[in-house]
Parts: structure tokens; C-alpha cells; sequence
């Protein structure tokens, strides 16, 4: 995704771009197409770039470990500062164009990003109960009559030493 920022007059301007998930070598873990909403403000000095990227993904659901399609989406800003001289930035979100450049090129923060958005825990809903340990039925879908049996609690003892020094 390139954005060729000198067809842009000062100010504030709103766009939308899309491209296949193969063009950015992520079709392992998404499908379709990547959808980026930018706002772009160009100022003499600086152009910040607001984006929000979307996404579908399959998924397997973490607890029930039933296939969902998920809608991930991801939001990030870039600042760019124009220099006479390459420069380089300590801080991830700000780059530098040279009067020779004249377009921003996207395509290695949209991978990144994308990667980001997929959740660490992975669930179809967010009231999943999940599977029964005992007989592995999906409690989502129906109940089953395994005994669940409680656990002893090992912070037991030291949940009553504390309640005996409360008082």
C-alpha cells in the first residue's frame, strides 16, 4: 500500500485502501482483503497518518475449539517528519521523508499490524463456556451430567490465617 503524498494539499484528507491479504504474505492467517481507513494530516513541516486496519481471520476457539470467522481490527499512527537527510528514528511510529521522496510505502507497518491484531486468547464468544472436562461436550450447545467435582483450594488455610489477623 503506497500513498504518494504530494497529490495531497495541506490539510486534512480521508481515504480508504484495499488489498488482497497475499500481496502482504499474510494469507496463512487472514482471508480476503486488507481494508486500511487512513486520515491523513499534512502540514508543511509533517504528515501524521491515523489508520485503522481491518481484517477477517479462521480461528479456533480456545475453549470450545469450535471454527469462527473473526472481524480483527487494528489501529495505529505514523508520523512523518520531513529532513533535507535520511534519518533515522528510535521511536517505531516516526519515520523521515527526504525531499526525494514522494510517497509513504505501507506495506511492512500493515504486516506488522496485522499480526498484532490476532487476540492471545482466541474466543468464539465472550461468554464461551468451553468444553466439559470430563466428557468433552460443548457447553454451549448442551449440558451434560458429569459431577463437577470441587477442588480443593490450596490457599485455604492461608485465606483463614488472614481473615483470623482482620479480625
Amino acid at each position: 500500500m503506497i500513498i504518494k503524498y504530494t497529490n495531497f494539499s495541506d490539510g486534512i484528507h480521508g481515504f480508504q485502501l484495499s488489498e488482497p491479504v497475499k500481496n502482504f504474505g499474510l494469507e496463512e492467517l487472514f482471508f480476503g482483503n486488507v481494508i486500511l481507513n487512513c486520515k491523513l494530516d499534512k502540514s508543511p513541516h509533517q504528515i501524521v497518518l491515523d489508520c485503522e486496519l481491518v481484517l477477517e481471520s479462521d480461528m479456533v476457539c480456545d475453549r470450545c475449539t469450535k471454527e469462527f470467522v473473526a472481524d480483527l481490527t487494528s489501529y495505529f499512527q505514523i508520523t512523518y517528519l520531513f529532513s533535507r537527510e535520511l534519518q533515522e528514528s528510535d521511536d517505531f511510529n516516526v519515520k523521515y521523508l527526504t525531499p526525494e521522496q514522494d510517497k509513504i510505502n505501507l506495506n511492512n507497518d500493515v504486516y506488522e499490524y496485522a499480526e498484532l491484531s490476532i487476540p492471545l486468547k482466541k474466543l468464539c464468544t465472550e461468554d464461551c463456556k468451553g468444553l466439559c472436562p470430563h466428557c468433552g461436550i460443548n457447553l454451549n450447545e448442551e449440558q451434560c451430567n458429569c459431577k463437577n467435582e470441587i477442588v480443593p483450594d490450596v490457599w485455604e488455610p492461608l485465606k483463614k490465617l488472614k481473615d483470623k489477623f482482620n479480625n
